[in-house]
């Protein structure tokens, strides 16, 4: 690696490390984990940099890369917990989940249809439009409002079944 190939990487690093870090935090709601997927967001990148264009291609990539790894994260964080659960089921007793919406969508996200899950992360929690998404993602506009209806359904269906829980009506 040539001296001006490292000042390029520290510059493009510098440029959009909060906005991967930031990515990374309202979809996992813990600095320790964003940080984690930020730096391996970076090194997605460096092993697929040849493939980059413009900054625009690289900003895009690395929305895209935070993204898939913070929900990655939310779903091995569910297999590790229904592991945990299977296999020590004398454990101490889980305290009941919060009813803050921020929890509430996390656990939806992590159940949740990987592609639809990104684009619901996209909406829901970075606040981008509909034609944002299409465009970051490669997919039709419609296609997104359809995922997102999916998404919607999926969720009322499944906090729908925790409240009835909850409230001590079987499943």
């Amino acid at each position: 690696m040539t001296p001006t190939s490292q000042v390029d990487i520290s510059s493009l690093y510098r440029r959009h490390v909060a906005l991967v870090r930031g990515c990374a935090l309202r979809i996992l709601g813990e600095p320790a984990a964003a940080e984690d997927v930020a730096q391996e967001a970076f090194i997605r990148f460096l092993q697929h940099r040849e493939r980059s264009g413009s900054e625009q291609d690289t900003a895009a990539f690395l929305y895209r890369t935070s993204t898939n790894l913070a929900l990655n994260r939310l779903r091995d964080a569910r297999r590790r917990k229904g592991l945990h659960d299977a296999h020590l089921p004398d454990a101490e007793p889980h305290s009941p989940h919060s009813p803050e919406d921020g929890l509430a969508l996390r656990k939806v996200l992590a159940e949740a249809d990987p592609e639809q899950a990104q684009i619901a992360a996209c909406y829901f929690i970075h606040g981008m439009e509909h034609e944002e998404i299409a465009g970051l993602l490669g997919v039709p506009r419609r296609t997104v409002g359809r995922r997102l209806e999916k998404f919607r359904a999926h969720a009322e269906h499944m906090l729908h079944g925790e409240r009835r829980k909850e409230a001590g009506h079987g499943g």
